[in-house]
């Protein structure tokens, strides 16, 4: 079979022909449609991730995708063959990830999340959805903020953005998007109210333009610190700042005046039954910015994909 991996941490991902794995006690292997990219991947590349979980090489990335069980290990009881699952496929070890053609994973992944794909879901819509729909998700639920309240998404085109302006709608937030002007459009269509942006002007200036009583929360997917230093002051008494890219710097997070944390995607099988029914329910959808092939994804990882209109997800056609 084809995949994408690594020798070792450290080294450029390639395309790779790899000997199909089989599964072990309590494993399913899945035949995969598709795959989707996530920072998260180009982390466990590099070693970054390497205190956390267990690693095999060589190693096949790709945490999320969607796909047919074709085989399942002993003990199994969970899926059956023929059945589509998707999810955040990361377990221990990793070894066996869903940018390939087959992937092996263990039915109720240790640090990841399995379910069934809804009646006619297409593939790729299902791998669009686990870890940025999860995160979003998982960083709402943690900031609270009830219903009629004001939410700022920095970031509001990406993967977790997309999902977060759409989630944030649905739950009766007013939600101020900060996005370039040319899909400013488009982030209305999701459910922004607001739009600033990005560039234009100093970030807390143009929201105290769009949202004079400052707003109960922001949440950060961009990572840069001096970007919400600078916005933590539009934050009201008792409000939020939480960021899924690390972005927050020492002095706010030992702050009292708002709650801010750098958030890591928790309680992940919850999240994605919670993502699931709002996706088939019609109250979120991925957005996809770019599809590519197996072939085009070690240039993908560099960043050298072309997206039109919102980033949101690239995803990988694999079967």
């Amino acid at each position: 079979m084809r995949g994408i991996g690594v020798e070792r941490f450290g080294q450029t991902p390639e395309l790779r022909t790899l000997a199909v794995p089989e599964p072990g006690p309590g494993e399913v292997r899945v035949a995969i449609e598709a795959a989707a990219l996530n920072p998260l991947d180009l982390a466990v590349a590099s070693g970054a991730l390497a205190a956390l979980g267990e690693y095999r090489f060589p190693l096949t990335l790709g945490m999320d995708g969607a796909g047919t069980v074709t085989a399942v290990g002993d003990g199994v009881t969970r899926f059956g063959v023929g059945q589509r699952v998707f999810g955040q496929f990361w377990g221990r070890p990793l070894r066996h990830g869903t940018f390939a053609e087959v992937c092996v994973v263990q039915e109720t992944p240790e640090f990841g999340a399995l379910a069934a794909v809804p009646d006619g879901m297409p593939g790729q819509v299902a791998a669009a959805l686990p870890t940025s729909g999860m995160t979003a998700l998982g960083a709402l639920d943690h900031m609270g903020v009830a219903e009629g309240g004001t939410l700022l998404v920095v970031g509001a085109t990406g993967g977790v953005g997309t999902f977060a302006v759409q989630a944030a709608a649905a739950r009766g937030l007013r939600v101020v998007a900060t996005a370039a002007a040319d899909v400013a459009e488009e982030m209305r269509a999701l459910g922004a109210d607001e739009i600033v942006i990005r560039g234009a002007e100093p970030l807390e200036q143009a929201v105290r333009r769009v949202a004079p009583g400052g707003v109960d929360a922001i949440l950060d997917t961009v990572g840069d610190t001096s970007l919400t230093s600078g916005a933590a002051d539009v934050v009201r008494d008792g409000g939020a700042l939480f960021s899924t890219a690390f972005g927050i710097d020492e002095g706010l997070l030992a702050g009292r005046r708002i709650r801010a944390a750098h958030y890591r995607l928790d309680r992940k099988p919850e999240r994605l039954t919670a993502l699931t029914a709002l996706v088939t329910a019609g109250a979120v959808r991925p957005v996809v910015g770019a599809e590519i092939t197996l072939e085009e994804t070690p240039r993908a990882l560099g960043g050298e994909t072309k997206v039109t209109g919102l980033r949101g997800k690239t995803v990988i056609r694999v079967g």
